[in-house]
């Protein structure tokens, strides 16, 4: 996990994703790439309401903005113990993550992105997604993995492992709904392997599932909860399963997904 994406812009949680991905970083002693992308191209060539297409000197000042901002970002992060780096390229969102995600362990984003759905069903790395204001800057509290013996949980256990070792306790939780598959017991298995001790929780399902999984988390002091994405992509309607929509949604604590 030692290769971590992170998109910027001058959006409110600009902050948020900038000092997550410092902070795991310096866990995993890491090298982040902070991703400035605005298709240019796409913007010369758009007109909206069938009016005039974008004019060049509009073009030219998004370009002077995200040159600012990348000039901005990286005096900031001089003085930071990371290793960094800050691109500009001409591409949209998610061309953009797609592009660097080809040698990407991991992306780190907002769970109020607009992309996020996108990027988490779209892309073959996992996502760690903070809430507004709540940056993760320490490793070491407890992790819960919401598991229902599915693949996509599979996945978000495999990818969380480096994680997961930093943890002070690991949960494996599940509500009680649908049958196992694999059976929390073999995800604890695996995890031993890999020198982690995971305890293994089930609850009834007392409220939605999604507000099970957050309670518990809250009541382990969680600072991560790691969850499988559900869903798909057709064409630019997403479908994503209802505890992944109202996870996304409502929670409080970071997300790790994986799809």
């Amino acid at each position: 996990m030692r290769s971590i994406l992170c998109p910027v812009d001058n959006s409110p949680t600009l902050d948020d994703r900038v000092e997550t991905a410092l902070s795991l970083a310096r866990a995993v002693g890491g090298h982040v790439t902070f991703q400035i992308a605005t298709p240019f191209a796409q913007l010369a060539l758009w007109e909206p309401f069938g009016g005039a297409a974008l004019s060049a000197d509009a073009i030219n000042n998004v370009r002077i903005g995200d040159e600012q901002l990348a000039s901005d970002l990286d005096a900031r992060l001089a003085p930071q113990d990371v290793a960094f780096d800050v691109v500009v390229v001409d591409e949209g969102r998610i061309e953009g993550i797609a592009s660097a995600s080809r040698f990407t362990d991991i992306v780190v984003t907002s769970l109020e992105d607009p992309t996020l759905e996108e990027i988490g069903l779209g892309m073959r790395v996992p996502v760690l997604a903070v809430p507004k204001g709540v940056p993760l800057l320490t490793f070491d509290h407890p992790v819960v993995v919401a598991w229902d013996g599915g693949h996509e949980g599979a996945a978000a256990l495999r990818a969380s492992l480096p994680l997961l070792h930093l943890a002070s306790a690991v949960h494996l939780l599940t509500v009680r709904e649908k049958s196992d598959d694999f059976p929390a017991a073999e995800a604890a298995s695996y995890l031993s392997r890999h020198d982690i001790h995971a305890e293994c929780h089930e609850t009834e399902r007392n409220d939605t599932i999604s507000a099970s999984i957050e309670a518990f988390a809250r009541e382990q002091g969680a600072g991560l909860i790691v969850m499988g994405l559900f869903g798909k992509s057709r064409l630019r309607e997403l479908l994503l399963g209802g505890v992944s929509r109202a996870l996304l949604d409502r929670s409080t604590i970071p997300l790790l997904l994986a799809h």
